[in-house]
């Protein structure tokens, strides 16, 4: 792999970091157009953070943005939660669909991303090892990320250090260097695929935070999509010499 110079790397996390966001309204300028009366003009707004978690915000709607129930003024969501917006009710997935198919905002909504723990299993059925391997750096990155995330200039020398191990020039080069593309070679080391959003003006610390603990809650589990028990604080290297899950007996380490 050919090394990237640092300065490189930081000049391509700022300009990742500019986020994708979908503006919800009855206005025909949205992203998301609800031709419904009780839809305000600019009801509300997506902040897409990663594949699968974005902040919902109601901008100052007259009648209100509801997540599960409950009315919000900004929260993070996840792809299966439901929004209801006045008397429409919409999943955010099917937002997000909703968007794909109007005009697109400047940043275009990321292609799918194959997480680590959405590979293939190899040898047998209860076979897990390469899943299970990539669940180190999830780990490892975990407290890195959390601890760094406080300080902007200081989260992007840290992504510099994380994706230099991991995007190669020619990656760029294939990509143009653009954000989209280099999410989904990202995703297959941890949790890196949060370096832009964690580097973004958008987001305040504690959603950062929030956002982190989220996604590590969410890839830290016995990579079994059968069993899926959550990992929590169990260190890696504890994990490794158990070698297999207790629960569904997924092969971790041969």
């Amino acid at each position: 792999m050919s090394s990237i110079p640092d300065s490189q790397l930081e000049h391509l996390i700022e300009e990742w970091s500019h986020l994708p966001i979908y503006h919800i309204g009855r206005k025909p300028d949205n992203q998301v157009v609800i031709a419904n009366g009780k839809i305000s003009g600019q009801h509300a707004r997506l902040i897409q953070c990663s594949a699968d978690s974005l902040i919902l915000e109601d901008l100052d709607s007259k009648n209100g943005t509801f997540v599960n129930g409950n009315r919000i003024t900004r929260k993070i969501v996840g792809l299966t939660d439901t929004v209801q917006l006045a008397d429409c009710s919409y999943t955010i997935g099917e937002l997000l669909e909703l968007a794909s198919s109007q005009p697109q905002p400047v940043s275009a909504q990321p292609s799918p991303v194959v997480s680590d723990l959405q590979l293939p299993a190899t040898k047998s059925t209860l076979d897990y090892t390469q899943q299970f391997a990539a669940l180190e750096q999830v780990y490892d990155q975990y407290p890195k990320l959390r601890r760094d995330c406080r300080n902007r200039e200081k989260m992007i020398r840290t992504g510099s250090v994380i994706l230099s191990s991991v995007i190669s020039v020619s990656a760029i080069l294939s990509t143009g260097g653009t954000a989209l593309p280099l999410l989904h070679i990202m995703s297959g080391a941890g949790l890196s695929v949060l370096v832009p959003t964690l580097c973004s003006t958008l987001l305040s610390t504690d959603e950062k935070i929030e956002l982190i603990d989220k996604e590590y809650r969410e890839r830290y589990r016995c990579p079994n999509p059968e069993c899926r028990d959550p990992f929590g604080t169990r260190e890696w290297e504890f994990l490794a010499r158990q070698k297999t899950c207790r629960r569904c007996q997924a092969v971790w380490v041969n």
